[in-house]
């Protein structure tokens, strides 16, 4: 009976030597975590950061554009677009980033589509060139 009784206060025992270094660890690891959000967010590059390389693939995708137009003396889609530019460049942007672009250089003017999801040169960029 003694026997039983020094196994359960042991176990007692150990279980809240356990509980506690849980809740130090929890802690522990609230702490931590907050720390990594803290330091991820001071990194986290701010729009104006990210503007200028928006700009450099608009002249990229710009310039993809004006070759596939006169490589296929059509007007180019999407997937030609997204095509080239993955063959061309070792960038990794998503196709999300690349069509947005397009649609980017649509509303400044630079680009029409003549049917819908295909892009032309605009005239005013024609006769700048």
């Amino acid at each position: 009976m003694q026997d039983l009784e020094r196994i359960v206060n042991s176990l007692r025992d150990t279980i809240k030597y356990l509980q506690t270094q849980l809740d130090k660890l929890r802690r522990e690891n609230e702490l931590l975590r907050n720390a990594v959000y803290q330091i991820a967010d001071e990194f986290e590059p701010t729009y104006r950061q990210l503007e200028k390389r928006f700009n450099s693939i608009e002249r990229v995708v710009m310039r993809i554009i004006i070759d596939l137009i006169k490589r296929f003396k059509r007007p180019v889609t999407y997937e030609d677009i997204i095509r080239a530019f993955r063959a061309r460049y070792a960038i990794n942007v998503k196709t999300e980033t690349i069509t947005r672009t397009v649609r980017r250089l649509k509303e400044k003017g630079l680009l029409f589509s003549p049917k819908k999801g295909y892009f032309m040169i605009s005239r005013a960029v024609e006769s700048g060139k």
